[in-house]
């Protein structure tokens, strides 16, 4: 099979060749140290939206990403703009204070112009230039960026006192994704994936209830307008909001972080019906040996890549700290334990 053929047979929850590999970040200093030549796979975004460099030179420096590890994706950044403070930490982009707080602020959210000659051209390079693997375009369904645009502590407060503000700005994120995606899908993307966290380590950021009935109605209108399969993520423990959170329709939920959710147990609720993504512990990989690696990976496939359904991947992203030697054994594992 084909990358993107594994892949999308995993997301249908049929038994591919093997078990697939995918990443929704890989930092580029750990990339270059695997692949042994520079690579930048995580371009900054200009003002307009686009990326700085082509689209063609992106999608290159991923596949060699992809060809050195047997990694089955390349992605494309298709996020609507974040109305937050930026700073720079250790080369990492980190977003600060939100800057939506009132409705007055509504005016700040001037997201890029669809329509505009050129704007999908880099896009459609990317897609020229994929290959065989499986082209992911990222996105959002809209809560992520409400809540890093309004700032937690405004958000909280709009919670109680203007939920309306709350569903405003997230219907305009959601609005901008339903309008993007069928633009992506024609030019020729295969999946999408949604990145929306939500959630602690000790649990969901606001109650079922409100996520039931504020968040889950728009999302879900945004969800329903994608033309291709959706992986949704978020981090943290979602154990309280899961139910709600799959009435979304996706195909897969990534990324079931390991030190606050089972796997075992989501996949013995769910497993019949929804493809699993990820729990390779990030921190596993950042202190632990290539042996604990390995038994981890071939723990995951045996446990929960039986029946298909199954596509492994990071607890989050590939950081700059990992070890490159586990990544090397998180990939020797793939290939000694992962093929049906």
């Amino acid at each position: 099979m084909t990358s993107r053929e594994r892949v999308l047979v995993a997301l249908r929850h049929e038994i591919p060749d093997r078990v697939p590999w995918m990443e929704g970040i890989v930092d580029d200093s750990l990339a270059t140290k695997l692949v042994g030549e520079e690579i930048r796979v995580n371009w900054d975004i200009a003002p307009d939206g686009t990326p700085v460099s082509s689209g063609a030179e992106l999608a290159e420096m991923q596949k060699r990403v992809c060809r050195a590890l047997g990694k089955d994706n390349i992605n494309w950044n298709a996020f609507a703009p974040i109305y937050a403070g930026k700073t720079t930490l250790e080369g990492v982009v980190v977003v600060g204070e939100g800057e939506i707080h009132t409705r007055a602020d509504l005016a700040l959210m001037q997201f890029p112009d669809i329509d505009a000659p050129g704007f999908l051209e880099p896009a459609r390079e990317f897609i020229a230039h994929k290959e065989d693997f499986c082209a992911v375009a990222c996105i959002r369904l809209g809560i992520g960026a409400t809540i890093m645009s309004m700032g937690l502590q405004s958000f909280s407060y709009a919670m109680a006192d203007d939920p309306d503000l709350i569903i405003e700005v997230l219907r305009r994120y959601g609005d901008w994704t339903i309008r993007l995606a069928p633009r992506l899908a024609e030019i020729g993307f295969d999946i999408f994936w949604a990145f929306d966290d939500v959630a602690f380590n000790s649990g969901p950021m606001f109650s079922p209830q409100f996520y039931r009935d504020v968040v889950l109605p728009t999302q879900k209108e945004a969800a329903d307008a994608l033309p291709l399969p959706l992986i949704t993520h978020s981090d943290g423990d979602m154990t309280p909001i899961l139910d709600d959170w799959l009435q979304l329709g996706q195909q897969a939920i990534h990324p079931l972080q390991p030190d606050v959710m089972d796997i075992n147990e989501v996949k013995a609720s769910y497993g019949d019906h929804i493809c699993l993504v990820g729990n390779i512990f990030m921190d596993d990989l950042v202190h632990k040996s290539p042996d604990d690696i390995t038994a981890q990976v071939q723990d995951r496939i045996e446990k929960i890549g039986v029946g298909g359904g199954y596509i492994i991947s990071s607890s989050n992203s590939l950081t700059a700290d990992m070890k490159p030697e586990n990544i090397i054994a998180m990939m020797n594992a793939i290939d000694e334990f992962g093929w049906y």
